[in-house]
């Protein structure tokens, strides 16, 4: 037996016997309310002051990093993006971000990713806003 099949083999056995009734993964919130609140001192005014401004600021820095014409540019428009969902908690925003600043070449994919963790972000902003 190889190797390979061997690990596979191993794989399908631990699975099989750790059971299907293993949970699943729970999602994580678009936003990290426990880092939003380290990062606010616990001022809830502040935490809200935070949120009604991110969405703005994430709106824009998709629109900088889209109609960059440089490379140069589209990293700069990343990293302040990243920045500012840092310092909310919107840690998949920040981290899609965090891999166009990095990228030399199309991100295509990660624009559309982007987008939905943007847009995930803005209706997590909201419910949490109209409570």
């Amino acid at each position: 037996m190889s190797l390979r099949e061997h690990g596979a083999e191993a794989a399908a056995a631990l699975s099989g016997a750790r059971g299907a009734a293993r949970p699943k993964p729970r999602p994580r919130p678009p936003i990290d309310l426990a880092h939003l609140e380290n990062e606010t001192r616990g001022l809830p005014g502040r935490h809200t002051e935070l949120l009604k401004l991110f969405p703005g600021q994430a709106n824009e820095g998709v629109a900088r990093i889209k109609s960059a014409a440089t490379l140069a540019e589209r990293r700069e428009a990343a990293h302040d993006l990243v920045a500012a969902a840092r310092r909310v908690g919107a840690f998949s925003v920040a981290y899609i971000a965090s891999e166009i600043e990095l990228a030399r070449g199309p991100v295509t994919g990660r624009l559309i990713a982007l987008d939905r963790a943007v847009e995930a972000a803005r209706f997590f902003i909201a419910d949490l806003l109209s409570e």
